[in-house]
């Protein structure tokens, strides 16, 4: 078996960060004072336990079905995880994120290509790829993603939708596979949303198929 372990990525990028003024109304409306602390004493538990390099401030998760994720992995400020959330590789979830319950990475764990080599014994080379949640994504009920894949920032996927390639920051899209819906936001109305709630840095590109 420890032949099929790759190894996790390394140094994952940081998440993406949010406008400390979008932190700051987190923490006054997300949820009660005394929760909120009750959950800063759990974190680090969950950290351990997780082998995260990082989990930030306000992160909300299932404690009857937490989530399973590759080690090394990095979660933002203000993220959530539904119950069920499993991946075998490393991710990187932004601020403000929020995963529905039942969400599966898949990996491509067997090579089917090699000749003379069962697909039982078709271990992948390599490092695995990084899962990338962007800020303020929204992805439904029982979606699979496949490895690698980034999720745009403040883009939405649809609950049972399955997510083969990226999908560009600020498009809905749902359906297997998922395909885009429409826009989130007309152009100016995204960027002007992306300038309020992001952190300073440079811009990103907004829409595409």
């Amino acid at each position: 078996m420890a032949r099929n372990r790759r190894p996790a990525s390394r140094a994952l990028a940081a998440p993406d960060r949010a406008a400390e003024a979008v932190i700051a109304r987190c923490r006054a409306e997300v949820e009660p004072v005394w929760k909120r602390r009750l959950r800063a004493l759990l974190l680090p538990t969950l950290r351990r336990r997780t082998g995260a390099a990082e989990i930030g401030e306000g992160f909300q998760w299932d404690r009857r079905r937490p989530p399973v994720f590759g080690v090394g992995s990095r979660i933002g400020r203000y993220a959530y995880l539904g119950g069920g959330f499993s991946a075998t590789g490393p991710i990187v979830v932004a601020d403000l994120c929020m995963v529905a319950a039942d969400c599966q990475i898949v990996g491509a764990d067997h090579r089917t290509d090699l000749i003379g080599t069962p697909t039982r014994l078709g271990w992948p080379e390599g490092e695995r790829p990084v899962t990338t949640f962007e800020l303020d994504a929204w992805v439904g009920q029982r979606v699979t993603i496949v490895e690698g894949v980034t999720i745009g920032a403040g883009a939405v996927v649809g609950s049972g939708s399955v997510v083969t390639r990226d999908v560009a920051p600020y498009t809905i899209v749902a359906g297997v596979p998922a395909r885009v819906i429409r826009e989130r936001f007309a152009a100016d109305d995204a960027a002007a949303h992306e300038a309020s709630i992001r952190r300073d840095g440079a811009p990103i590109a907004i829409g595409g198929t």
